[in-house]
């Protein structure tokens, strides 16, 4: 792993950790999608055509799809998220139009596109924050009622 995967991992991570604990209900769903977008790909991550990565498109799609649907239903901050996605599909098409590109700087163009997504949970929180809302942790029950 490169330095700069290392890093957008643990940006990942932490990023999806703050946004369970101080999001809202959308800030969860968008940390829910996130995860399951990217175990997908990393399972599907073997389905080549070529040095085209099918498998990985077909998640990226699918998520395109999810932040779109978020974008035009929701009232926070999907757009951004949604026009990330949007441009890492743009990043397939190049793919397509210039096959000669090196894999290299496919994965590294894929991979900022997917942190700048992973980055706009942080507006979700910092939106929250800055409204007054509480987060949605604030409101749970972590462990059982006492029995009166």
């Amino acid at each position: 792993m490169t330095t700069f995967q290392v890093a957008g991992l643990v940006f990942s991570i932490l990023v999806f950790a703050a946004a369970w604990l101080q999001g809202g209900h959308p800030e969860r769903f968008g940390v829910m999608v996130n995860l399951v977008c990217w175990l997908v790909s990393v399972f599907a991550a073997s389905l080549t055509i070529g040095d085209m990565p099918v498998g990985v498109a077909l998640a990226d799609i699918g998520l395109t799809g999810v932040l779109v649907w978020m974008a035009m239903t929701g009232e926070r901050w999907w757009p951004f998220a949604a026009a990330f996605m949007l441009l890492t599909l743009m990043v397939y098409l190049s793919l397509i139009l210039a096959p000669g590109l090196d894999q290299r700087a496919d994965y590294a163009a894929r991979l900022g596109l997917f942190i700048c997504v992973v980055g706009t949970l942080l507006i979700g929180i910092a939106e929250r924050w800055l409204a007054g809302e509480p987060p949605v942790s604030a409101t749970t029950l972590w462990r059982p009622a006492a029995r009166p």
